[in-house]
């Protein structure tokens, strides 16, 4: 899956699974922009690409700013080239149930997870219309077909985020843009680590049939053979990275 020549734009790229993502298009041959919110996160991943030689670019801005999108689409292709490639990584959650769930905790998770991927999404694809070819990729999540106690507004979030790949991959697809989602089920990440007991991650680990929890470069290896030049026509399609998990059945806590 060589990504020669190819322009990569990861967002949310100092999450684990976001810097995982960035590296591995890195790895096979693209240049890659990267995004977050929080400066000194993101020189961590600015030196990993340095480390590993990469072409990169990279901005800290609230990708819920059409603006500040706009701007930065705008930079990357000024300085690396148009964008060929896009994966939304941004996410934000808040661990409440419906009944305790604030609308300003709503409105954050979707500006955030739903509202970004759109205002992203759309200044890649302006990009990649005129050259007719581009792979555009949400990260969703098991929590977009099964509801994930105790995650209300996340859940809802997720589900949209399906639901939008699905419009974008029958508008996008006369311009030779395939729209994917990349779900990945329990993902061992410092997040996961510090919300779940290890009983509960014991729990999780009876019901995975691969018998283990998936890793970050399991996502980012996803994400990389549905950004590959040969995938042109897979679209809309939802990719469950969890090892089965969907398969065997959710568990409620």
């Amino acid at each position: 899956m060589n990504l020669s020549g190819k322009v990569a734009v990861v967002t949310g790229a100092t999450s684990e699974i976001g810097r995982a993502t960035a590296l591995r298009l890195a790895s096979e041959g693209a240049a890659v922009a990267v995004t977050g919110h929080t400066p000194s996160k993101l020189d961590v991943v600015i030196a990993d690409l340095r480390k590993v030689g990469a072409k990169f670019h990279a901005g800290a801005l609230d990708l819920s700013q059409p603006q500040g999108v706009d701007e930065f689409f705008a930079e990357v292709a000024r300085i690396l080239g148009p964008v060929d490639i896009l994966v939304n990584t941004a996410a934000w959650r808040v661990r409440q149930p419906f009944l305790e769930t604030t609308y300003a905790d709503w409105r954050r998770t979707f500006e955030v997870c739903v509202d970004s991927y759109f205002l992203c999404s759309l200044a890649a694809a302006r990009q990649m219309v005129p050259r007719k070819w581009g792979r555009i990729i949400h990260y969703g999540s098991i929590s977009g077909s099964v509801m994930m106690v105790p995650f209300a507004a996340y859940t809802a979030a997720k589900g949209a985020v399906h639901a939008l790949a699905k419009a974008m991959a029958v508008d996008l697809a006369p311009h030779g843009i395939t729209v994917n989602v990349v779900a990945p089920g329990v993902v061992e990440t410092q997040y996961v680590r510090a919300n779940l007991t290890p009983a509960q991650i014991q729990k999780r680990l009876e019901r995975i049939p691969a018998g283990r929890l998936a890793s970050p470069d399991d996502c980012a290896a996803a994400v990389a053979h549905l950004a590959a030049p040969d995938m042109g026509y897979l679209t809309g399609q939802v990719v469950y990275v969890d090892g089965g998990f969907l398969s065997a059945g959710v568990i409620a806590k």
